[in-house]
C-alpha cells in the first residue's frame, strides 16, 4: 500500500465540514485532535482573561465603566466555568459520543466567547478613528490568532471569527460614510484570507496527523516482522545444533537445512557457515585427520586464489565472492568419507587395493549428498555447486589419471584443480600415526614434480613464489600427537 497516497474518504477536508467529520473510522485522528485542543485549551483561556483585562483597561476612559464591569464579569465567569469543567471532564475522549459533546461543546464556546467580544465592538465603539483602529487591530488579532495557530478543531475557530467579525463589520458599516465603508470591506477582504489560510493550515495538520497514525502503523507492522524473524533466527540456530550433535539422518538434515536456506534470505550467510561446520566436523570424527587439517587447507586454497586472481586463466572465476566461497567450502572436501566403512576409513595401515577402491568412492559419496540437497530446493545455486566441484572432483589429475571420472586440464573445476594442491600438500606434510611428516622442501619438490601430471601447471607456478607462506600455515596450525612432540617441518 502507498501510504503517501492514501487519503480516508472522510478526512477530505471540504467547506462544509472542514476537516472534523464525526465517524467511527476516524475516531483515533479525532480524538487526537480533541486531545490537542485539550492541552491548548488553558493556555487559549487564560489569554482571552488577559485580553479582557487589557481591553478594559485601554478602553476604561471612553465611558461605559458601568457595562464594560458587567461585560468583563460575565467574560470571566464564562472562562472559570470552562476552566473548571476542563479540569473535571478533560480525560473523557474514549468514545465517539465523547468527541462528539467535546466538539459541540468546544464549538458552542467559541461561539459565545467571539460574541462577548463582537458585543464589546459594537457597546465599547470608540468614536475617534484613532482608537477605532486599535480595536479593530485587536479583534482581528484575535480572530487571526484563533484561526492560524489553532488548526486542530476548524469549527470553533470559524464559530469564534463569526462571532467576532460579524458584529464588528456590522458596527463598523453602521457609521455609514466612506472611510468605514472602506473599513468593512477591508474587514471582509482580511476574513476570506483568514478563513483560506485557516483551511490551508487545518489540511496541512490533518494530512500529518493522518501520516503520523499510518507510520505508527507501519512500525507496529514492521515490529512484528523482526520479532518474527528474530523466532525464526532462534529456531534455526536450535536446528544447526541438533545437526551437529546427530550423526543419523544426515541426509535428511542436509536438505532440511537447504530448504530453510531458500526460505531465510536474510540469515543465508550464518545458515551456510554453520552448516558447513557441522559437516566438516562430521566428517573429522570419522577420520584419522585433525581439525588443523580442515583450518591449513582452508588457508592454502585462500592463498593460491588471492596469488592467482589476476591471472589471465582465473580472473572470471576468482573475484572477492567467489575466493570467501572457496575458503568456506574447502572443510567440504571430504565430507564423502562419512560415508566409508570404519575397517577401511580408519584402517591405520595401507589399503589393499580393493579397500582402495572402496575408499575412492568418497568424493562420489560427498558430491552426491550435495547434489541430492541441489535437487531438493529445485534452484541452481553457485554455493552449492562449487561445494560439489570441490567434494567431487578434488583428487582429479591435470592428466586425466585421477578419479572418479578421470577428467583432464581444463575440464576440472578451477575450485577442485585449487582443492588439489592444498590437500596433497597437507596429506604429505603432516605427521599421522600410521606415517611420518615430511619436511617442507621435500614437499614442495613433490609438488613441483606433480606440475603437469597431478596439479595445472600455473597453479604449481604460484606455489613454488609463496611456498614460504605455505609453511607459515603449516606451523601456526600444525597438530600435537598424542603423547608426542611436534617438531617443526620448516
Amino acid at each position: 500500500m502507498d501510504i503517501s497516497t492514501k487519503q480516508s474518504k472522510h478526512l477530505r477536508l471540504n467547506w462544509f465540514d472542514w476537516g472534523f467529520s464525526l465517524d467511527p473510522d476516524d475516531l483515533k485522528i479525532l480524538r487526537e485532535q480533541l486531545r490537542t485542543r485539550m492541552e491548548m485549551f488553558p493556555a487559549m483561556v487564560l489569554g482571552q482573561m488577559g485580553m479582557q483585562l487589557l481591553f478594559v483597561w485601554l478602553y476604561w476612559e471612553q465611558g461605559h465603566q458601568d457595562a464594560m464591569v458587567l461585560w468583563l464579569c460575565a467574560s470571566l465567569g464564562l472562562h472559570l466555568v470552562e476552566l473548571a469543567k476542563w479540569l473535571q471532564f478533560r480525560h473523557r475522549l474514549r468514545t465517539l459520543e465523547d468527541c462528539h459533546d467535546w466538539h459541540q461543546h468546544f464549538t458552542y464556546f467559541a461561539l459565545i466567547s467571539g460574541l462577548l467580544w463582537g458585543l464589546a465592538a459594537v457597546i465599547f465603539f470608540p468614536a475617534d478613528l484613532l482608537n477605532q483602529g486599535m480595536m479593530i487591530s485587536i479583534m482581528t488579532g484575535l480572530v487571526a490568532v484563533a484561526i492560524t495557530l489553532n488548526p486542530v478543531h476548524p469549527p470553533a475557530s470559524i464559530s469564534y471569527l463569526a462571532g467576532i467579525m460579524v458584529p464588528l463589520m456590522l458596527r463598523v458599516a453602521s457609521e455609514n460614510d466612506a472611510v468605514h465603508w472602506k473599513i468593512a470591506g477591508m474587514l471582509l477582504l482580511f476574513n476570506l484570507v483568514v478563513l483560506f489560510a485557516g483551511r490551508v493550515v487545518s489540511r496541512n495538520y490533518l494530512q500529518v496527523l493522518q501520516q503520523r497514525f499510518e507510520n505508527s502503523a507501519l512500525l507496529l507492522e514492521l515490529e512484528a516482522q523482526r520479532n518474527a524473524t528474530e523466532d525464526a533466527r532462534a529456531s534455526l540456530e536450535q536446528a544447526n545444533a541438533e545437526l551437529r550433535e546427530h550423526e543419523e539422518g544426515l541426509e535428511n538434515m542436509v536438505r532440511e537445512r537447504t530448504s530453510q536456506l531458500r526460505q531465510r534470505t536474510e540469515e543465508i550467510s550464518l545458515i551456510k557457515d554453520a552448516t558447513i561446520l557441522a559437516l566438516s566436523s562430521l566428517a573429522e570424527t570419522r577420520d584419522n585427520e585433525t581439525g588443523n587439517h580442515i583450518k591449513r587447507t582452508q588457508h592454502y586454497v585462500r592463498l593460491l586464489a588471492l596469488h592467482l586472481r589476476d591471472h589471465p586463466r582465473f580472473r572470471d572465476f576468482l573475484n572477492e565472492e567467489n575466493i570467501e566461497l572457496l575458503f568456506k567450502l574447502a572443510p567440504l572436501h571430504d565430507v564423502g568419507k562419512v560415508g566409508i566403512p570404519d575397517h577401511i576409513l580408519l584402517k591405520p595401515s595401507k589399503l589393499t587395493e580393493e579397500e582402495f577402491e572402496i575408499m575412492k568412492q568418497h568424493a562420489l559419496l560427498g558430491g552426491n549428498a550435495i547434489a541430492a540437497a541441489e535437487n531438493e530446493v529445485n534452484i541452481r545455486s553457485h554455493f552449492l555447486r562449487i561445494a560439489r566441484q570441490i567434494a567431487v572432483s578434488h583428487h582429479e589429475k591435470w592428466d586425466g589419471s585421477g578419479y572418479p571420472f578421470g577428467l583432464k586440464g581444463d575440464d576440472i573445476p578451477i575450485s577442485a584443480r585449487l582443492m588439489a594442491v592444498a590437500d596433497v600438500y597437507d596429506a604429505v606434510a603432516s605427521r599421522r600415526v600410521y606415517k611420518n611428516a615430511v619436511l617442507h622442501d621435500d614437499v614442495v619438490k613433490v609438488i613441483e614434480e606433480g606440475s603437469g601430471k597431478h596439479f595445472d601447471p600455473d597453479i604449481v607456478e604460484v606455489f613454488k613464489k609463496i611456498k614460504h607462506e605455505f609453511a607459515a600455515v603449516a606451523e601456526k596450525f600444525c597438530d600435537d600427537i598424542p603423547g608426542e612432540t611436534q617438531v617443526s617441518l620448516i
